[in-house]
């Protein structure tokens, strides 16, 4: 079975013409019926006027004559029966209307090419019946030429609205189709430089057009990105495996004593967690980019903080830190995402401290904000604009996979604020811009 599914464009001109056809015809209706409604009284006043001048002449008696000089066209015609009996015509075979007055009818009537009145009076003890008639063979001819021009017109608009709904509809639709080309062509060959020429045909279209666009170079964006991280990904995997492999290695065959082995078993796993490093990273990451799985409550940032420092004084015990937290700091946020990026704000600068200090604040004005400095060397201007980009690292590379500040970012982001890096008096500082009424 074959189901035939009709374009877009066929619909719209079905549409133009269930539209508009209707209505074409009971314009077409009403004017023939008001037009002939309008020729028709026309035609019916002369009738009766001619048989009012008739009446009056026959019941005044007038000379006989008198009847031949009554006003009317040519077009005009009477028959006059008393009790049944003809006696006077005018214009017409003699008795041509003779049944009509039998049928004791009064009156308009249609008989083959007149229009008739019949009116039936007694007059001295008679019964009197006068037919009035005009002929309107040409009037039905008219009428006739009317109907066939009306028609023809009519036929001829209702090609006219099809071809022209054809061509418009043809040029409305032509960005879509255009657009769908376009998409085939993308999934065929790829979408590196293919966009969508936008034409002026329709505001709707246009945003359409530039829409799709939009969407492509985001798209393409997209996928470079991912290109990118995969690049990334594959190089930042291989050099942890592949030390990691040649700890093992070395442990299995060339490790001289317990301590040698213990040594190279420790390097692996000191690689294989930078591994699970990127792996959590790169979790987290796409977490945030699907805005998923994570939900919003009343955090107690002070004690947060306090915890994560207390923390990193145990992991670095050689450094000095410069606490300045106000106390009862609090907001609506998600505090696993919240102490992951401040976690890596003060690890990052326990790892770059010179002087061997870190200095935390916590602040609570309009916004809350989180301060975390250390003394060392600014980071390059080069990297200053990609510092929170992906896979961005210090030329030292030292430690980490290029993914914390992009991460922090992204979480700060996600909680609808901001996060700054400025370089002043020898000291790096990273800014952290919460908006304190957040819901």
């Amino acid at each position: 079975m074959v189901i035939t599914v009709l374009s877009v464009r066929r619909k719209i001109n079905l549409l133009y013409l269930a539209t508009y056809v209707p209505l074409i015809l009971l314009l077409m209706f009403l004017l023939v019926f008001y037009v002939y409604q309008w020729k028709r009284s026309e035609t019916d006043s002369r009738i009766v006027s001619f048989y009012n001048d008739l009446y009056r002449i026959y019941t005044q008696k007038v000379p006989g004559n008198a009847l031949l000089s009554l006003p009317g066209s040519d077009k005009m015609a009477f028959e006059i029966y008393s009790d049944g009996r003809l006696i006077s015509s005018f214009h017409v075979n003699p008795g041509m209307f003779i049944e009509l007055q039998k049928n004791d009818k009064a009156g308009f009537f249609d008989f083959q090419e007149f229009r008739v009145y019949v009116n039936t009076t007694t007059f001295e003890n008679h019964r009197i019946t006068f037919i009035t008639a005009e002929n309107i063979a040409a009037e039905v001819k008219y009428f006739r030429m009317f109907f066939v021009i009306l028609f023809s017109g009519t036929g001829t608009v209702i090609l006219l609205i099809w071809f022209f709904g054809e061509r418009i509809t043809k040029k409305l639709l032509t960005p879509v189709g255009e657009i769908g080309a376009l998409l085939q062509k993308i999934s065929e060959k790829g979408i590196t430089g293919r966009r969508i020429r936008v034409k002026k045909t329709g505001r709707e279209v246009l945003e359409l057009e530039k829409a799709v666009n939009l969407s492509l170079d985001r798209i393409e964006e997209l996928i470079n990105e991912i290109k990118t991280i995969s690049m990334n990904i594959a190089h930042e995997l291989r050099t942890p495996l592949a030390a990691a492999k040649s700890s093992l290695e070395v442990a299995l065959f060339d490790s001289k004593n317990t301590e040698d082995f213990k040594k190279r078993i420790a390097e692996s796993v000191e690689e294989l967690n930078r591994v699970i490093e990127l792996s959590n990273a790169l979790l987290s990451i796409s977490k945030l980019e699907n805005g998923g799985g994570y939900s919003f409550e009343e955090i107690d940032l002070s004690e947060l903080l306090a915890r994560v420092i207390e923390k990193h004084m145990t992991i670095h015990r050689e450094l000095e830190f410069d606490l300045d937290l106000e106390p009862m700091v609090s907001l609506f946020g998600d505090k696993t995402l919240l102490e992951s990026a401040v976690s890596c704000l003060v690890d990052n600068a326990c790892k770059h401290s010179t002087d061997g200090i870190v200095k935390v604040v916590l602040r609570h004005s309009d916004d809350v904000e989180i301060i975390v400095s250390n003394k060392g060397s600014p980071i390059p201007e080069e990297l200053q604009n990609r510092i929170f980009d992906k896979f961005v690292r210090g030329k030292d590379k030292s430690g980490g996979v290029g993914l914390g500040l992009y991460i922090a970012s992204k979480i700060v982001r996600f909680h609808r604020g901001k996060l700054l890096y400025e370089h002043e008096n020898g000291m790096n500082t990273f800014k952290m811009i919460l908006p304190a009424t957040l819901l």
